[in-house]
């Protein structure tokens, strides 16, 4: 299907195209055609958690908050802005989390920007995976992203990490016109489900341990869910 999807996408919106295809692939085949752009806005509960009594810095780098991720496909082209929504995403997540997170231009500026800073946390989008219907024969559009939480010292030193995969899926019904609209649902749940591992399971990492003083041990994890 990939090395065909070129020449049938003009093919078929110039009518020369065969008609007698069936109806999926040749619906997977549209949704494939021409340029997919958008913004991904997830909507992130802010978690009721019980919080870590520790105050941390948060580096948010350029790259993640500025991050948009392109991609050419045969007959096909990505555009999709993800940076701005993941960088408030987690930074609203450290202030949930933490008893106070204070933002840091750099990894090594904890101790000279507050004494208080028992270390520096820095999230790193290691990878963007997507499936379209052409690539899987289904109705549905699948996305995950890798993403690493690095832990620093006050001055800098990198002493753990953590990685962990959000994943999401959205059908696009058959029909081609709801690619666009499916694909940016799917990017937002995967953003979500990674958002819902941080706050459900952060506390229970080798790097929220090296957080803590020595002889403290981090608090049990309390989540309650938000209404609907």
């Amino acid at each position: 299907m990939h090395s065909m999807t070129k020449n049938a996408c003009s093919d078929w919106a110039t009518g020369r195209g065969p008609r007698r295809w069936a109806a999926w692939p040749l619906l997977a085949l549209l949704s494939a055609c021409g340029t997919t752009e958008f913004e991904a806005k997830p909507v992130i509960p802010e978690p009721l958690i019980t919080k870590i009594p520790v105050v941390v810095g948060v580096h948010i780098p350029a790259e993640f908050r500025e991050k948009v991720h392109h991609e050419k496909r045969e007959g096909s082209e990505y555009s999709i802005t993800i940076g701005a929504a993941q960088a408030d995403g987690f930074m609203r997540l450290m202030v949930a989390m933490f008893t106070r997170a204070v933002p840091v231009p750099t990894a090594d500026a904890g101790a000279r920007t507050d004494p208080e800073i028992r270390g520096v946390l820095e999230p790193v989008l290691e990878e963007f995976e997507f499936i379209t219907p052409t690539d899987s024969g289904t109705p549905l559009y699948a996305v995950s992203l890798r993403y690493k939480i690095n832990g620093y010292t006050p001055t800098g030193q990198l002493f753990n990490s953590w990685a962990f995969t959000g994943y999401g899926t959205a059908s696009s019904a058959g029909m081609p016109t709801q690619g666009k609209p499916a694909l940016r649902q799917a990017t937002a749940l995967a953003m979500r489900d990674a958002a819902a591992k941080i706050a459900t399971e952060f506390r229970e990492q080798a790097i929220a341990r090296g957080l803590l003083p020595a002889e403290a041990e981090p608090p049990p994890t309390e989540v309650v869910q938000p209404p609907q």
